[in-house]
Order: C-alpha cells, then structure tokens, then sequence
C-alpha cells in the first residue's frame, strides 16, 4: 500500500534538480523508494533492509544511526524527511540537518497529526528562522521550511548520539542509547525468557556450541545467555542504534560471537543449535502478521538439526499457530506463561 507521506515527499523531490537527501526511518518501513530519482537523491536511514531497497533502486544509500558528520556543509538544496515515532530523534535530525542545507535551501517535513507533524513544524521553523505552519494534504500534513542564517538554541536531543549506562548485570554497566524500543529498560518479556534460560539450556542433548539472538536490540539476551552457556553467540537487529550498542556490550562483557547488521537474518547463512527472540509484534497480530511470519520462519530455517528456538510473545498473540501455519515440520510448544507472557519452543526434529 502506498504510503500518502513518501507520496508527498516524492512530489517535492521532483520539483527540484539540485543535490537532495531524504531520511527514511520505520515510518516508512513497507514502502516503495523505487520512484525516486536516482540522479540527485542520497538517501540515509537507520534501517538495514530501507537502507538495501535504496541500493537496489539506484540510490546513493547510507545505513547510520542517523550519522551526518560525512557530509559537508551546504550539502543539499533540500532535505525530505518524514517526522519519526520518537521525538529524540525527530530532534536529533532537525538540529543536524540545518548546517548541510545551502542558504536559502528547503527542509520538508512530513507526517500524520498523531505524528506530532505540527510540533516539529513549530520547532524547526523557530530554529530555521523561517515561520511556517504545516499543509493539510490528504490524511498527512507537509512543512516546507526554508533555511534561514540565524543562530538559534538547538532542540533537546538527550545527547542522542551516545552510548549511556542504564543498568548493571553482575556490576558490569549495560549500555543503550535513544532510538532504540525500550531503550533504557529491561524489557519485561525479555527478562521472562532470560528467567527460563537454564531450563531451555537443559533442554538439548550436549550444551549448544551456537546461539542466534534474533532481533538483538541492544543485547540484553545475549548478556543473560553468556551467563549460563559458553556458546558463540552471533547477534543480528536490523536498527543500526541496536547494533551500536550491542557491538559496545559484546565487547564490555567480552562475549565470544559477532552483531550484524541484517534483516531478520537474511543474510547470514549460519545455521544454529539455538535462536533466543523477543520479536517486535507484542502490540497485536492484525497489521503484523508478515513480519511475525518472518521471524518464525528465520529463526526455524537457521537451526541446525536437533536445534531449538525459544520465542518470548504477549499471551495474546497466538505465536503457536503461526509456527505450526508456517513451519509445519517443526515440533511447538508452550513451555511457561505468566499474567503477561508466554514462552513458545519451536525445535527442529
């Protein structure tokens, strides 16, 4: 379905010839960039698989979190970007993107009213210098913002680039940043499943030698299963701020393995004697029903024989006919649940 945003971006794009860049984030994940132009548009984003749609479509595409410091002043004569879910980085990017817009260049800003497009437009028109107020067109609204040479306070990014503590396992700092899902938390499925790891590590004939943690975020499961197991451990997100922090904690923890940046694992071809994953459709299955396919399917295809995946889901969420829908070779089970969460195995016979 095509999304009414990248559709108002693209129109703007092709109104100028000049150098652009466009900031693509989730928003507007499952949309298609093969309309662009592939002349006069970089793309950025934080996201593995846009970031690989881009090149695939002809654009000069760079996958960051986010990362601006390549690009030289006056850059572009404008900047396309649809407002993200997280008002940190909406921040962070309005602050960076000031100095690569040539004097008189234009910012666009995109996005639906529940996406705070009238806030951000308020806030970048201050810090531009240039007031203006946001275009109904359709369901989304449209910013065209011109860049002013006035000095002008930042917006309030929470230091957005850095790595920062947010809690201790065994006295040893674990690090996160903004821009990440629960970013300075333990996610409460998270921990459930970490709680059952001795009893899924007993599970397996002889210890597992190979561990893939299937959308790491920044690690947590990782860190809790090299508490109980020596196996090498390979993690994978497809958000370049969880491979950031991720990579920082294998390397505080000193954790045998590797993060890599990826699409549910669609290009490793490792296969594994165990997935641990905490997937991103605890909200529901109605909109969510492809990917929660797609990591089951992954985490099944990369176990070894005899291997063993443990998924951690909302009770509601009926994560055991999916599996058996989609991997029906596999063996399935619920093996805990509490008020909130359940466990699910998937083990390949």
């Amino acid at each position: 379905m095509s999304d009414v945003s990248l559709q108002l971006l693209i129109q703007q794009a092709r109104l100028v010839t000049g150098p652009q860049l466009m900031i693509v984030d989730e928003n507007l994940k499952g949309t298609s960039l093969q309309s662009l132009s592939a002349s006069n548009i970089t793309l950025i984003t934080n996201r593995f698989d846009l970031n690989e749609q881009g090149i695939s479509s002809g654009l000069n595409s760079k996958f960051s979190d986010f990362d601006f410091s390549g690009f030289a002043d006056n850059s572009f004569e404008q900047i396309l970007y649809r407002v993200s879910k997280e008002k940190l980085v909406t921040h962070h990017i309005i602050n960076n993107v000031k100095r690569l817009i040539k004097p008189g260049g234009k910012l666009i800003l995109v996005g639906e009213k529940n996406d705070g497009i009238k806030t951000y437009t308020d806030k970048a028109s201050h810090y531009f210098g240039y007031k203006t107020k946001p275009k109904k067109q359709g369901s989304a609204y449209i910013a065209i913002i011109q860049n002013q040479t006035i000095e002008a306070p930042t917006l309030d990014d929470n230091n957005y680039p850095e790595l920062r503590s947010c809690f201790e396992i065994n006295n040893c700092p674990v690090l996160s940043k903004p821009g990440l899902f629960g970013w300075n938390k333990i996610d409460q499925g998270s921990a459930f499943l970490a709680d059952h790891l001795p009893d899924f590590f007993q599970r397996f004939q002889g210890n597992p030698k190979s561990i893939l943690d299937l959308g790491c975020g920044y690690g947590y499961l990782s860190l809790m299963a090299s508490t109980h197991s020596d196996a090498k451990i390979i993690a994978t997100d497809n958000n370049a701020a969880a491979i950031a922090a991720c990579s920082k904690n294998f390397l505080t923890f000193d954790i045998d393995g590797e993060v890599i940046a990826d699409n549910c694992a669609q290009n490793i071809n490792q296969m594994f004697d165990a997935v641990l994953c905490n997937p991103p459709f605890h909200s529901g299955f109605g909109t969510d029903s492809q990917l929660t396919q797609q990591f089951v399917t992954s985490s099944y295809q990369h176990l070894n024989t005899g291997g063993k995946a443990l998924f951690v889901a909302n009770r509601f969420v009926p994560i055991e006919s999916c599996a058996e829908k989609h991997v029906k070779s596999a063996n399935i089970e619920k093996i805990a649940e509490n008020k909130s969460f359940k466990l699910v195995l998937v083990s390949r016979s």
